[in-house]
């Protein structure tokens, strides 16, 4: 039940994903963010569409901007606490500036303990006096769900009024929007000038955006070299987002140039960082010993970190880890209440495993029907596990009542994507004419495909076709020796079909 990580982390969001809660103070209207043009109103002199800056904003602008970088996984927070008090009784007395760099703090624990609804409300303050930075990271609060309900077209609106304001993260933000089409229509051309400008501005996150493009040809060239290029300048730059990406590319060898070692150590390096997905791949390669000497107890200390920052891969794999006491004593209860998180948080593969262990009872009261619910959420995202298991629920009227018909559609679309189990069933169903008229080519054809894998039970039912000619021409011998190796594997039936024979 240990999933593989995903091993390209290209997310639109950065910073740490956190439960959704709602601000007490509203924020403002997102019918006044979004302008005509999104081209910025400012030059390089320090200047805003509302003159100089005054110099309370310049006191704590350089602040603010280091933990927009921060936001960004650009550079490690370094705020003390002493810090924060100052630009917290700045914030409160009016400071634009020290409004974003509270805000901030907030997000990432920066001098401080976390508290989202605090950083969505000086967020919030920040953007109603229009301080760039202050839209940009509203808009932030805005689209992860970070102390205010996800809200993609005034994240949207938010980031364009502060790219036209001359904030370059928001304008690298605002062609992510356009990339995935997230509250704006999908305008790739568009994305990448957005991209372009706030690299040529030094926004490391930018040549991330760029390397993305370009590897996925959309807004640029196809390039896995390029693609290459673009994240190796996001890394001199201090990226954790573009570490993470490079050292995957490096040991995947998506170009002509794979490096594993240098790969693994980049991707150490961007774990050791606390970015997730990274702390994801990394403490999985740990476990199963990829790349690295294999090490369980350190892979699960990278997991439960990734876990906990939010990565529903990693609180899939965490809960795999305490289900099987792998780098940590075996916990059931942990492992459900991990699985619950990712599978409530929408990850499929979590969704299909909670499923297992209502259908079994493990860790947990048996509850077929509970079962049936996660089997289905999990199918209908497209995971195959789940759907060959709810159509063995719908075929055997587990948790549902039996409908050969619906059991079929799901099996069928699993063995298409080859799972064994599924086109076990399947091909039995064709031979036993079960939701589908008698069809022994058809049924032997899928029995063929499981049996390759070793699955007894179409190793048994394969070896009856061949014994009685049923869909293939008529083999005795070969019938036996089906039979008689799915009996070596357990197949209870097939050792009752051997002492016929005998």
């Amino acid at each position: 039940m240990l999933a593989v990580a995903a091993f390209i982390a290209f997310c639109a969001n950065a910073g740490v994903a956190a439960e959704a809660e709602t601000a007490k103070q509203p924020s403002p209207d997102s019918r006044q963010a979004a302008g005509d043009s999104e081209k910025p109103d400012t030059g390089q002199n320090g200047k805003t569409e509302r003159g100089v800056k005054s110099s309370s904003e310049l006191e704590f602008s350089n602040m603010a901007e280091t933990l927009a970088a921060a936001m960004d996984w650009d550079k490690i927070p370094t705020t003390t606490a002493a810090e924060y008090a100052a630009a917290k009784k700045a914030a409160d007395a009016g400071n634009p500036a020290a409004q974003f760099a509270v805000g901030a703090a907030n997000l990432l624990g920066a001098g401080c303990e976390k508290n989202l609804q605090t950083a969505a409300m000086y967020m919030s303050m920040s953007a109603f006096s229009k301080y760039p930075l202050g839209m940009f990271g509203l808009a932030v609060c805005m689209r992860d769900a970070k102390g205010m309900p996800e809200s993609p077209k005034s994240s949207y609106a938010y980031f364009k009024r502060a790219a036209q304001a001359g904030c370059a993260r928001a304008a690298n933000a605002l062609g992510v929007c356009y990339y995935n089409g997230y509250g704006a229509e999908k305008n790739y051309s568009k994305a990448v000038e957005l991209f372009k400008r706030a690299a040529d501005t030094g926004v490391a996150r930018a040549y991330v955006s760029l390397g993305r493009a370009a590897l996925e040809g959309l807004g640029l060239q196809k390039s896995a070299a390029a693609a290459r290029g673009y994240w190796e300048e996001g890394v001199k730059l201090g990226s954790a987002v573009a570490q993470n990406n490079l050292a995957i590319l490096l040991i995947k060898g998506l170009d002509s140039n794979p490096n594993e070692i240098r790969g693994m150590s980049l991707l150490k390096e961007s774990a050791m960082r606390g970015y997730p997905p990274s702390q994801a791949t990394y403490g999985l390669s740990l476990i199963q010993g990829i790349g690295v000497a294999r090490d369980a107890r350190e892979g699960f200390k990278f997991l439960e970190l990734s876990a906990q920052s939010g990565d529903r891969e990693a609180q899939n794999n965490l809960a795999a880890c305490y289900f099987n006491g792998i780098g940590t004593p075996q916990n059931y209860d942990l492992a459900i209440s991990w699985y619950k998180k990712a599978a409530i948080g929408g990850f499929a593969d979590a969704q299909n495993n909670l499923g297992d262990c209502y259908l079994n009872g493990y860790g947990i009261a048996k509850d077929e029907g509970e079962a049936v619910k996660w089997y289905r959420r999990a199918a209908f995202q497209g995971n195959v596990s789940a759907q060959s298991n709810l159509g063995y629920c719908y075929l055997n009227g587990i948790g549902i009542g039996r409908n050969a018909s619906d059991a079929i559609k799901w099996l069928r679309k699993a063995a298409e994507a080859g799972d064994i189990s599924a086109q076990s069933n399947l091909g039995t169903c064709y031979v036993n004419g079960v939701g589908v008229g008698v069809d022994y080519k058809e049924g032997v054809k899928w029995l063929e495909k499981s049996a390759a894998a070793d699955d007894p039970q179409a190793l048994g039912n394969l070896g009856a076709c061949y014994y009685n000619g049923l869909g293939v021409p008529q083999d005795t011998e070969k019938g036996v020796i089906l039979i008689r190796k799915a009996a070596k594997l357990g197949n209870e039936e097939a050792q009752k079909a051997l002492m016929r024979i005998r």
